[in-house]
């Protein structure tokens, strides 16, 4: 335990490129037999303890997902929030059959399994999907993640400018849309974070002058990578 907490409080003080924190994803899955839709639950239920230590009780949530892994990570948000007594609605960018494998995997258990509406749009917001923005007390964007490059493209620009105009509390997974995880470069229509969540080590453009504005407060949060992996990953950035 000891070595453990260790090994962590030393990795989520360091700053990992897009690439190399994609590498510990691959390292996790092959070496270390660890499956992804793991990962992404550990991802999630990290997020989902934060929200529960930040907010003294639960409030109205829309979570805003796109078709790949990070907007894998707002759907398993969202079943663990439900289940644990949060008021929390989807709007999920379609068609679904052009999610991620792992995201379409949590897809099929939230509405199948568990029941929770989702509403999947495609291009732009209904009305209904307006008025949940508009009530939300939190908003999570799990659109894109840190791979996304460029200025978000139709409908996703609209679906930020309606977050970003409301009072809600925002909330960005991994790194808010329209952020470049890099370079710091912000481009068109960029999620206006009051807080980032943000997955084993800070990500370049956290260390930018303007991070604070860029991402508001920055949370490292661990996904479960065994205590070993940790060391071995810390060896490789001080060799």
């Amino acid at each position: 335990m000891n070595l453990q907490l260790t090994a962590w409080q030393q990795l989520k003080a360091r700053t990992l490129s897009v690439e190399q924190a994609r590498g510990v994803d691959r390292s996790a899955i092959g070496d270390y037999g660890m499956h992804s839709l793991v990962l992404m639950e550990n991802a999630a239920l990290a997020c989902v303890q934060w929200l529960r230590e930040t907010f003294e009780l639960p409030q109205p949530t829309t979570i805003l997902c796109g078709r790949g892994n990070n907007g894998g990570d707002g759907l398993v948000i969202a079943r663990q929030l439900t289940n644990q007594g949060w008021p929390c609605s989807v709007i999920q960018h379609g068609p679904v059959s052009e999610l991620s494998p792992d995201a379409l995997a949590n897809f099929k258990i939230l509405t199948v399994r568990h029941g929770l509406a989702v509403q999947v749009v495609e291009e732009a917001l209904t009305a209904e999907a307006k008025e949940r923005i508009r009530n939300s007390t939190v908003i999570i964007d799990a659109l894109l993640g840190t791979g996304a490059r460029g200025a978000p493209r139709p409908p996703l620009d609209d679906w930020i400018e309606r977050a970003n105009r409301c009072t809600a509390f925002r909330v960005a997974i991994d790194v808010p849309t329209g952020v470049d995880a890099e370079t710091a470069v912000v481009a068109g229509n960029a999620f206006c974070a009051d807080a980032t969540l943000t997955f084993v080590a800070r990500k370049p453009a956290m260390d930018h002058p303007d991070a604070e504005r860029l991402f508001g407060r920055i949370e490292v949060l661990p996904i479960g990578i065994p205590s070993q992996m940790m060391l071995e990953l810390l060896r490789k950035l001080d060799a």
